[in-house]
């Protein structure tokens, strides 16, 4: 599977199964796609955004994969999510499953103010994707946000400065590579960027 960045704005998803997991899938895809659960219990409050159809999945199946681009079979049945991933399948919807082969995964996601990291086993460890999640959140800290501010002023300032694009990109790399921009970073920005700017505009 390739790891890709979808826009799912004006996008459509059906989520199978009120539990734990497709609510938390839900709630997930609810950050830019229209969202349906369908379920004949709910647990836990859904964001408002999420629509919710209570009843048996079967009675909804052909009608709801049918209006959804993305499909979600997260019941508590293998047997139905079985079915539910085979009609996505014969509708050419993308299908994600709870417990089995998936079209798409949903993956473990640590969001920081100006980048997010996906990390995903392709599910072979869920646990292992929350671990790594956790990791990653411990370690990740905010000098990577003001580098990620830092580098957009830089290619500014390197389109008018430096004609080559490859000689552009090797002096914004020299920044990244720089141990001495990063530890100024939250100490002293102002000394950071003028240091930054030195090694890209010279």
């Amino acid at each position: 599977m390739l790891p890709l960045w979808l826009d799912l704005v004006s996008r459509k998803a059906v989520v199978f199964g009120g539990g734990p997991v497709g609510r938390r899938k839900a709630i997930y895809l609810a950050q830019e796609a229209e969202v349906i659960v369908v379920s004949d219990t709910f647990d836990g409050d859904l964001p408002s955004s999420v629509r919710t159809v209570q009843g048996k999945a079967e009675d909804h199946l052909v009608s709801m994969v049918e209006w959804a681009d993305l499909v979600v079979a997260a019941t508590n049945d293998p047997n139905l999510n079985e079915s539910i991933a085979r009609e996505a399948e014969r509708r050419g919807k993308w299908c994600n499953r709870a417990d089995g082969i998936s079209t798409f995964l949903i993956p473990s996601v640590v969001e920081r103010e100006r980048y997010k990291v996906a990390v995903s086993t392709e599910g072979r460890s869920p646990g292992m994707s929350r671990y790594l999640r956790k990791v990653l959140d411990e370690r990740l800290d905010r000098r990577f946000d003001l580098m990620i501010t830092l580098q957009e002023e830089l290619r500014e300032a390197a389109k008018e400065a430096v004609q080559s694009q490859k000689e552009r990109e090797q002096r914004l790399w020299q920044v990244l590579d720089d141990e001495r921009v990063w530890d100024l970073l939250e100490k002293d920005p102002q000394e950071a960027r003028r240091l930054a700017h030195g090694i890209v505009v010279r």
